[in-house]
């Protein structure tokens, strides 16, 4: 069955159409383009009209008690939108970009919307450029609140109707209602459901889009950023978000040394190292400043994080009325009580302490007000508003319940606010066997969790019985299996040499045999190669680069282990150490997502004479991802930033960080040299297999001086906009450097092993055909067919689509 399906892959056309001038373009807000017809929008309560009669079955409704408390008086009713304005560009950074475009909303009825087709390869487009709703929806769980007075009404909650966050359906407009369920072997956190950043990755992962914000708009010249928040927009306990909320994440948690000693990389300029500066424009209006240019932070994955809440506080949005409380300045009196409460010996611990129950986690449970009071610092059980589709009513290591956040500040081309979805829920069980069954079984809506690529023909047999659709969405990074060969180890002298040694790191490559890895643990969907990015990137090297060392050869991997002095005297098949102390052994660790990996490696490099442990579940998270000096290998991974190097701190071209296979080589190069291995020269104590030590000038561990070359060549770049031709030769460069090099290792690439594959029930709609797997879509989308769930549908199916998997020809039509 296995050799059958593989021959499947190639009716998937692995062609990504990144199309850059189109991609970058989505880094615009929203103008004004007519649209083609659609159907009509999901029955809902209109405002400031008759509600219409409702036809769609609607599913049973949380109780009102889920909504946050709101007091009795209600504000005044809310300003009217701004006067019209001539549409605003900003000079692009990149040929064909126009960053933060900005157009006021039109003055006709709502358009009707159709869905955008993709291609093969494309990717879903980011940002919503057609007519803006001037009218808008509600669902009719929220309307029920607000006729109970619950809530706030609709245009009260909303932003001002031209700063609404206008999202794009992947396939259609949804109705409303149902609950979502999945079932996983870890509860899905609750802060990955849904919208929660400032600013987003677009669907290609190769740029920042407007979303919190609403715009974001880089100068020409690479030095300045100006943002601008949505006029109107509410937490999700419904008190109000304004600039009090940016002023207090900047200037209180951020550029605040005793929070904050030192910033990333991202947030500082790449010459002088000097933190940014921030200049409050007005009420809606903040931009900040570098001494030199800094295209890269317009393109990074970690400014994605940065720019909302979740990283604070390294944070450019804080909901102020709520981490007011523990903050010294303007809570001190109840601050040695809270270090009580909190086990924690200062207040700077008690922040980070806080700041890490960032699961917006429950309501508020003391009344919220809805208008804003400078002086109002929220005192009930500690919760964190966000602006996601749902709000987390209960959380246990179990089970996750989400429900509607009625003041979610976005809607769809029709004026629907959005989510669609009432409620999602989140179950765990007790192995990834059960949820694959479970899944199978049709039993889950939708996930992106414990699925492995061997088991894809099974997943594949089984989606008419229950009724579900397979996904995968490609990313454009140059390997899906990247192992990193650590350079700092010493721990035990031989092998450490040999770590340093470029020959065993090309006879280890030579020695994989990838295509009976792919075959046997990827379902042939992998495609064999280096950490080379795709084809169509800026930076892609040449064939020449992406096949390097990597088809199997045997023969020449034993000859490059012999020209380090290394024979079998013995005759067991393994070969001897030079030391005397027995045969060559390693270790391999890996977690239960590449173990498969590891064996296959382990089968292949006994057969050049390494005799090779291994062993499962090593966590592969953030905060495990310094080398221990103990590794030979860091795990295997994906290539985050593989596509863009200038995109991701976690990028792994360069060692700029604790875990690109020199840890203490890029904590020099992160605190900009006060800590780390200086670069010294060479050091009797790192020196390869022959007994050579590193140039002048370098560091003491890289011992042909490409590591520091890998870091020069990255920060050139970071001065440089995206499609300059002297950063498109650095980046270049970079994968050309390391595929020579092999200080990370690529396997195979575009399998979908990372965050990839995706199933859906059939009648769950609005699923993204493709995104890259780096970046998350918008969740809030996600909707029933015909608002019909399946948790109170016993036995219901999808009326309207079949089963289809990304293999099949007619996946890209859907």
């Amino acid at each position: 069955m296995r050799s059958r399906f593989s021959k499947l892959r190639f009716l998937v056309p692995l062609v990504f159409v990144l199309s850059l001038v189109a991609g970058l373009a989505c880094a615009g807000g929203e103008a004004e383009e007519p649209q083609a017809p659609a159907p009509a929008a999901p029955a809902a309560t209109a405002v400031g009209g008759t509600a219409p009669t409702n036809t769609t079955p609607q599913q049973p409704q949380a109780p009102a008690e889920a909504a946050p408390a709101q007091p009795a008086t209600q504000p005044s009713a809310p300003e009217a939108p701004h006067a019209p304005a001539s549409t605003r560009t900003t000079g692009g950074t990149t040929p064909g970009r126009t960053s933060g475009t900005t157009t006021q909303p039109s003055t006709v009825a709502n358009a009707k919307f159709t869905a955008p087709r993709l291609a093969p390869g494309e990717f879903s487009p980011c940002c919503y450029t057609g007519t803006r709703p001037t009218k808008f929806q509600e669902s009719p769980m929220s309307a029920a609140l607000v006729k109970s007075g619950k809530i706030l009404p609709l245009e009260q909650r909303l932003p001002v109707a031209s700063d609404v966050l206008i999202m794009i359906p992947y396939n259609e407009v949804g109705a409303y209602g149902g609950t979502l369920r999945t079932y996983s072997t870890g509860v899905l956190a609750p802060d990955s459901t849904g919208l929660q950043y400032g600013v987003n990755m677009s669907g290609d992962g190769l740029s920042l889009v407007p979303g919190i914000f609403k715009t974001f708009e880089p100068s020409a010249d690479g030095r300045k950023i100006t943002f601008q928040i949505r006029k109107g927009a509410r937490w999700s306990d419904g008190y109000p978000h304004t600039m009090a909320d940016v002023k207090f994440a900047l200037d209180d948690m951020m550029l605040n040394k005793e929070l904050m000693p030192g910033l990333p990389g991202d947030l500082k300029s790449p010459i002088t190292g000097a933190d940014f500066k921030v200049t409050y424009v007005d009420d809606t209006t903040f931009f900040i400043t570098f001494d030199d240019p800094n295209y890269g932070i317009t393109e990074s994955s970690a400014m994605n994080i940065y720019s909302g809440i979740k990283g604070c506080p390294r944070c450019f949005i804080a909901p102020q009325h709520v981490y007011k409380r523990y903050h010294i300045k303007y809570n001190a009196a109840e601050i040695p009580s809270l270090l009580t409460k909190y086990k924690q010996p200062d207040w700077v611990r008690l922040v980070t302490t806080i700041r890490n129950v960032r699961g917006f986690v429950q309501v508020p449970s003391v009344p919220v007000p809805t208008v804003f009071d400078a002086n109002f610092v929220y005192k009930g059980d500690h919760y964190i508003p966000w602006f996601g589709g749902w709000i987390v009513t209960s959380f246990t290591a179990e089970q996750s319940i989400q429900q509607r956040n009625h003041y979610a500040p976005m809607a769809d081309p029709e004026g629907n606010q959005l989510p669609y979805i009432d409620e999602f829920i989140s179950y765990r069980v007790e192995s990834r066997e059960v949820a694959m069954f479970r899944m199978m079984a049709g039993e889950t809506d939708w996930t992106r969790s414990d699925m492995i690529l061997s088991e894809m023909p099974l997943y594949i047999a089984n989606m008419e019985k229950g009724d579900y659709s397979m996904f995968k969405h490609d990313s454009p990074d140059g390997s899906d299996s990247t192992y990193t060969n650590t350079q700092e180890y010493v721990v035990d002298p031989e092998i450490g040499a040999l770590l340093r040694s470029k020959d065993f790191r090309i006879a280890l490559s030579l020695a994989w045999d990838r295509n009976a890895t792919n075959e046997t643990v990827a379902s042939g969907l992998g495609v064999p190669r280096n950490m080379v990015s795709h084809e169509k990137t800026p930076y892609f090297p040449g064939a020449e680069y992406s096949q390097l060392d990597i088809k199997y050869d045997l023969a020449k991997a034993k000859t490059l282990m012999a020209g380090l002095g290394y024979t079998d005297t013995d005759g067991n098949g393994f070969l001897d150490r030079k030391d005397g102390k027995g045969d060559l052994q390693m270790l391999f660790e890996d977690n239960a997502t590449y173990f498969p990996y590891v064996q296959m490696l382990q089968s292949d490099w006994a057969k050049l004479g390494i005799k090779l442990a291994i062993k499962e579940g090593v966590t592969t998270g953030l905060n495990e991802r310094a080398i221990p000096p103990t590794r030979y290998w860091n795990f295997f991974s994906s290539t985050e930033g593989g596509s863009n190097p200038w995109s991701s701190g976690n990028q792994r071209l360069a060692p700029i960080a604790t875990h690109q296979g020199a840890p203490a080589i890029g904590t020099y190069y992160a605190t900009r040299g006060e800590q780390g291995m200086a670069p010294t020269g060479g050091d009797a104590k790192y020196t390869d297999a022959t007994g050579k030590m590193a140039p002048a000038g370098t560091y003491p561990a890289d011992i042909t001086g490409s590591l520091k070359k890998l870091q020069d060549t990255l920060t050139a770049g970071w001065t440089l906009s995206m499609l300059d031709a002297k950063r498109v030769q650095l980046g270049k460069d970079l994968f050309i450097i390391n595929a020579q090099e092999k200080y990370q290792t690529g396997g195979l690439a575009f399998s979908g092993i990372f965050r990839a594959l995706q199933q859906r029930r059939n009648n769950l709609r609005n699923l993204p055909l493709n995104w890259s797997p780096a970046s998350g879509y918008y969740r809030e989308q996600f909707a029933f067919e015909g608002g019909m769930d399946n948790v109170h549908n016993v036995g219901n199916r999808s009326k309207k689509y079949k089963s289809i998997s990304f293999l099949d020809p007619g996946y890209w039509s859907q």
